[in-house]
């Protein structure tokens, strides 16, 4: 099962400029844990909701006036939307990571895939169940 059968399309992205406080309220409206962050169209990394608590609230910081950029991960973890639902499954257990950037051949987003995504597909049970096992043995980065 290729990855576009599954992937999320309705994903939201947010510019590097706007405040923590933007991307907190993006991602409550819109019930996401991530978004891909953008430079003049490009994406040049992501935010999560753990990074928003852990780099800003947790040491104190004005979300009102923290740009995302200073909170983000700039190492993008993604892979391409006709790649195997197996392939997604092995890049979140190589990383470290529940959530992933779906890209087409021109490395434009077109969508993100959840573990959650993932448990709904009946082949990819037994991995899925070892990726979470793996997940929860280490801690969260």
């Amino acid at each position: 099962m290729q990855l576009r059968e599954i992937m999320r399309t309705d994903y939201h992205v947010i510019p590097h400029t706007a405040t923590i406080q933007e991307a907190a309220k993006m991602m409550r409206d819109h019930d996401v844990g991530l978004l891909p962050v953008t430079e003049n169209d490009k994406m040049i990394g992501t935010v999560t909701d753990r990074d928003v608590v852990v780099r800003v609230i947790a040491n104190g910081g004005d979300t009102s006036m923290i740009p995302v950029s200073q909170a983000m991960t700039a190492r993008l973890i993604y892979t391409y939307e006709d790649r195997d639902v197996n392939e997604a499954i092995r890049l979140m257990e190589e990383n470290q990571v529940r959530r992933l950037i779906i890209v087409n051949q021109a490395q434009q987003v077109v969508g993100l895939v959840s573990l959650s995504d993932i448990t709904r597909t009946e082949s990819a049970d037994e991995m899925v169940a070892e990726v979470l096992r793996e997940l929860a043995d280490k801690p969260t980065q």
